[in-house]
C-alpha cells in the first residue's frame, strides 16, 4: 500500500505533463502537396516541406504525391484536386489568369502563393563560333538552329519570350529559315553535342552535368542577357535577375548576366491560415534542413521568399513575413 501511495502522485504529474505534450500538438484535416515525379527534385523539396509541418501536428496532415509538372500542379490545386502545390511562377500566373496561351480557360482566381524557394537558373548556351548577338540580328536575315525544350517546359517558355523581344515566335522564326527543334532535355543535349544544332537553353541549378558537359564537349559560351530581355520576364512573369558567377564552367571567364526561375509553393484562398502559416514559417526557419533534402536551396536564403511571387500572397503566409519585416 505504501509503495502504491508512493507511485501515485508520480503517475499522475506523468500523465499531467503527457497531456499537456499532446495539448501542445494541433490537429488538421488530410492535405495533399503535389509535386513533380517521384524521381525528381520537386518530389523531394515536398517531401522536406512536408515533413517540417507535420512536426506541428498530431499525425502527419500533409501527404506528398507525384504530380505532372510546373502547368498542371495549379490546375490541380484550383480545381480542388489538391491543397498545396510546387510550380513555377510563369505558370502559376497563367493559371491564375486563364484565357491565355497555356490555359485557354477561366483562370483560377483562387490560387494563392506561399513562398517563392529553389532557384534555377536559365542557361542559354552557344557555340562559339555564333555571334553573341544573334537574336537581336535575326531582323537583320540571320539564322539559327535551336534546341528549346519540349512544349509547356521553362526552357521553351523562356526562349519564346525572348524571340517575342525580338518580334519572332517560332513559326516565325521557323519561316525565315532557322531550325527550332522542340524535345526532352537529353535529346537536345545529344544534338548540341553533335553539331545538329549550334543554340542550347535549359533551366536548371548553377553547374548542372546537363550544361557542364556541352560546353566541355564543344568549345562554347553562355548567352550574356541584356537588360533589355531580363526586365520584361521580370516585371511580368516572375523571373529574378541574376548571374553565374566567371569560372563556373569551362572557358567561362567572364561573369554572365541571366536569370533565375524559382519554384514557387503555393496553395488555394480557402485554406485554413494556421498551416499555411507553419509552412512558410517551417520553410524560413529550417534553410540546413532543406539543404539536406535538396541541393538547389544552397542558393537560396529565407528573406527571398516573399519576392517576386506572380499572384497574390495568401494570408497565412503575410503574417509571418510581417512578423519578420520582411514586407510591410
Amino acid at each position: 500500500m505504501k509503495l502504491k501511495k508512493r507511485l501515485r502522485p508520480i503517475v499522475m504529474a506523468l500523465l499531467a505533463v503527457s497531456g499537456n505534450v499532446w495539448a501542445q500538438q494541433k490537429t488538421h484535416a488530410s492535405a495533399t502537396l503535389i509535386t513533380g515525379g517521384p524521381t525528381g527534385t520537386w518530389y523531394m523539396t515536398g517531401a522536406a516541406i512536408a515533413e517540417l509541418v507535420n512536426k506541428h501536428y498530431d499525425g502527419q496532415p500533409i501527404s506528398v504525391t507525384p504530380g505532372k509538372g510546373a502547368i498542371a500542379n495549379p490546375l490541380s490545386v484550383g480545381a480542388g484536386k489538391a491543397e498545396f502545390g510546387l510550380s513555377y511562377a510563369p505558370y502559376l500566373k497563367l493559371a491564375y489568369e486563364g484565357n491565355n496561351e497555356i490555359f485557354s480557360k477561366r483562370g483560377f482566381a483562387n490560387l494563392r502563393a506561399i513562398a517563392a524557394v529553389v532557384p534555377d537558373t536559365v542557361h542559354i548556351v552557344m557555340a562559339e563560333n555564333i555571334d553573341a548577338n544573334v537574336f537581336a540580328k535575326l531582323k537583320d536575315g540571320a539564322t539559327i538552329r535551336i534546341g528549346v525544350g519540349q512544349k509547356g517546359s521553362s526552357n521553351h517558355f523562356v526562349i519564346e519570350k525572348i524571340l517575342e523581344a525580338y518580334g519572332y515566335d517560332y513559326a516565325g522564326l521557323r519561316a525565315a529559315g532557322s531550325a527550332v527543334i522542340e524535345g526532352a532535355q537529353q535529346g537536345l543535349v545529344d544534338a548540341y553535342q553533335n553539331r545538329q544544332i549550334d543554340i542550347y537553353s535549359n533551366t536548371v541549378g548553377i553547374n548542372a552535368g546537363s550544361v557542364r558537359h556541352p560546353v566541355t564537349a564543344r568549345a562554347s559560351r553562355l548567352f550574356d542577357m541584356p537588360d533589355d530581355l531580363r526586365d520584361p520576364l521580370v516585371n511580368e512573369w516572375g523571373y529574378v535577375k541574376s548571374t553565374i558567377p566567371a569560372g563556373t564552367y569551362p572557358g567561362q571567364d567572364i561573369a554572365v548576366n541571366t536569370l533565375d526561375l524559382r519554384t514557387i509553393v503555393f496553395t488555394h484562398a480557402a485554406m485554413d491560415e494556421d498551416i499555411v502559416y507553419l509552412m512558410t514559417k517551417s520553410l524560413a526557419e529550417n534553410r540546413d534542413r532543406l539543404i539536406a533534402g535538396s541541393a538547389g536551396f544552397t542558393r537560396w536564403q529565407p528573406e527571398d521568399m516573399p519576392v517576386g511571387l506572380p499572384v497574390e500572397a495568401h494570408r497565412g503566409a503575410l503574417k509571418y513575413y510581417r512578423e519578420r519585416g520582411w514586407i510591410e
